[in-house]
């Protein structure tokens, strides 16, 4: 009896998953469909996990509300897809926004966990983030933590909510979507409703589907969806839309009246050139400090580093995104006396202390991955800024709040770029016209020396996107400083007795020298050993950080900032030393570019030159094998070695 009621028990437990209900509609989705949808894919047991819907539906409402509402279900079968999508962080401003979680659960063992309609409330979170722990201004910014109860993998998890700006759309907004995401999405959707007569700009790239459009109840709605999307490409981009499908869109009605809106802080609270009364704007003591600071500036260029430092030493950076404060700039004089400041606040400051020391002086943003800007969409979606663009006599630099440094080199304007000087020149979204060649080149020649070492001379050449301006420009200690930390990274030991410019511009830089290099220790075999190394600030430097040499294969694109060109020669009297091994001359020309090894020797004379060019623009996945053999063939110490004895 006893048996046959435990095996009752047994029965009953393994039917009960299968007795249970089911996953039901969600949002308008069917989820079951959607599971089963998953279940059937290849490999599914072998995934981290499957997005079933990754949706977003953004509402302008008839008073110009902004409402913005995320619905994501996702199935997770191992960690790694846990750490991904089981607890989220989610920004909002509490000072103009509100946050409403609407669903939060997990369905495992046949049932939705804590419950089907109802929030565990220890699931909801709402914290400050720690970045702004000491800065009080900034205290309505909110980091809400979405947690899931009932986890235990596999398992399915459902998020949504819904954060409504008050306001946030009146005067326009924008936005981005990218359908592709970390893992395989069955439904990725983007949707935009809209009262009529609201005119929306949109605009699809790589194979983004047009949307569909329907007007009712005096609102227009617009859908983009893909289904079955596949991951996007690793390793991640910054910018993922420059390798997968994604729409912009738009509600402003032009690029001059989003750069009005983004002007709060700027044109308002900035002191104009020429208009010293601005004690309400600056405060009396700021405007004191800058007075001494500028006192012995002898001209526009010392003007600014002047002010960048005393920007440097008297604001801290809150590093946290300053997206929420779009309309909420805080005055200069507020910022310098709270003695913090995002980026947005720590620009505002900059813009107003640069024309108060009579410099032009206006916002500038980054296409983000270098990608175009569309002049028919106005948005900052893609846009990364602001910076702080300043000119005046002998001056044209960009500051940067984020970082705290000037920068003068032309790489401060390379790509995609939406500028808006003092006002002078009205907002446009356009490429600037392309420079002189991306040039690096170090050549050194060395003689042997009285103890053992060699002694020459060289030169650095840096032009358009390698220049070092900004690095060499400054006191001539500094300079050599910097030249002679460059000619070390190629020459370990080496040291620097003298430098002199030959050229000084921003878009080039050239720096003769007198070099000293000691002979080092030599190894067991009495030989010594030269391997002139890749330089500093040189073409491994300007690589984006997603590339990485060890990576054998890639599925995303290389976003280069321009053609390139590094050269690297050094000329060597062995005198009687011998030459026991050099590197072998070889040429590698593919469709990414070329890499050249060129070995001379005559007599006690050798010649050892290094040279790469890497083609600009995009690269796709296909040409990575090509690209990445050429950077090997620069980091590979078996083409650097030089054995004398």
């Amino acid at each position: 009896m006893k048996r046959a009621i435990l095996l009752s028990i047994i029965v009953l437990l393994i039917a009960a998953p299968a007795a249970a209900g089911p996953l039901g509609m969600s949002s308008g989705r069917d989820l079951d469909a959607l599971l089963a949808r998953a279940r059937a894919l290849p490999d599914f047991a072998a995934r981290d996990a499957v997005l079933l819907c990754e949706a977003r539906s953004t509402t302008v409402t008839p008073d110009g509300d902004l409402a913005v509402r995320v619905h994501q279900v996702v199935w997770i079968a191992t960690r790694s897809g846990l750490q991904s999508y089981a607890d989220l962080r989610v920004p909002w401003h509490a000072g103009t926004s509100t946050l409403a979680v609407l669903k939060l659960r997990t369905w495992r063992d046949g049932r939705w966990w804590p419950d089907a309609e109802r929030i565990s409330p220890t699931a909801v979170v709402e914290t400050l983030p720690y970045a702004l722990e000491h800065a009080a201004d900034y205290a309505d910014l909110r980091e809400t933590m979405l947690l899931h109860d009932g986890v235990e993998l596999p398992c399915l998890l459902e998020t949504e909510y819904e954060i409504v700006e008050r306001g946030g759309a009146q005067a326009g907004a924008d936005g981005l979507w990218v359908f592709a995401r970390r893992d395989h999405a069955l439904v990725s959707e983007c949707t935009l409703n809209a009262p009529e007569g609201i005119a929306v700009r949109h605009a699809g790239r790589r194979g983004a589907p047009a949307p569909t459009v329907v007007a009712a109840d005096g609102a227009t709605t617009l859908t983009w969806r893909l289904e079955d999307v596949p991951p996007y490409g690793l390793p991640a981009l910054a910018a993922p839309q420059a390798g997968s499908p994604s729409v912009l869109w738009s509600t402003w009605e032009s690029w001059q009246d989003l750069g009005d809106a983004q002007a709060q802080g700027f044109e308002d609270d900035a002191l104009p050139p020429g208009e010293l009364p601005g004690d309400f704007l600056l405060g009396v003591a700021l405007r004191d400090t800058l007075d001494a600071r500028l006192d012995r500036a002898p001209d526009d260029r010392a003007k600014a580093h002047a002010i960048v430092k005393l920007l440097n030493e008297g604001v801290r950076p809150v590093r946290v995104d300053d997206r929420p404060w779009r309309a909420a700039t805080r005055s200069p004089a507020r910022t310098w006396e709270t003695a913090y400041g995002h980026g947005r606040d720590r620009a505002a400051l900059a813009t107003a202390l640069f024309r108060a020391a009579g410099l032009s002086a206006g916002r500038l943003y980054r296409a983000r991955g270098g990608l175009p800007i569309d002049p028919e969409v106005p948005s900052t979606a893609e846009l990364d800024g602001p910076f702080v663009e300043i000119a005046g006599a002998g001056l044209k630099a960009v500051y940067d709040p984020g970082t705290g440094r000037l920068t003068e080199a032309p790489s401060a304007f390379a790509g995609p770029l939406w500028r808006w000087l003092d006002g002078s020149t009205r907002p446009s979204a356009r490429v600037p016209e392309a420079g002189g060649a991306n040039l690096f080149v170090l050549e050194v020649t060395l003689e042997p020396g009285e103890d053992g070492g060699w002694r020459g001379t060289g030169f650095l050449r840096t032009d358009g996107l390698f220049s070092a301006h900004d690095r060499m420009a400054g006191l001539d200690a500094d300079a050599q400083d910097y030249l002679a930390s460059v000619v070390a990274s190629v020459l370990e030991g080496a040291t620097l007795e003298d430098a002199n410019p030959a050229t000084l511009r921003p878009e080039s830089v050239i720096y003769g020298f007198d070099v000293v290099l000691p002979a080092g220790e030599a190894d067991a075999s009495g030989r010594l050993r030269l391997a002139p190394g890749s330089p500093r600030d040189g073409l491994l430097t300007l690589l984006p950080a997603d590339v990485h040499l060890h990576d054998g294969t890639r599925g995303s694109p290389v976003l280069l900032p321009g053609a390139l060109v590094q050269r690297v020669r050094v000329t060597l009297n062995v005198g009687d030393r011998e030459v026991v091994r050099l590197p072998q001359d070889h040429e590698i020309v593919n469709q990414a570019g070329r890499f050249r090894l060129r070995v001379e020797r005559e007599g006690a004379r050798l010649v050892v030159e290094r040279e790469v060019e890497i083609a600009g623009g995009e690269s796709p996945p296909s040409l990575w094998p090509d690209l990445r053999l050429l950077l090997l063939e620069e980091a590979d110490p078996v083409n650097r070695a030089i054995l004398l004895r």
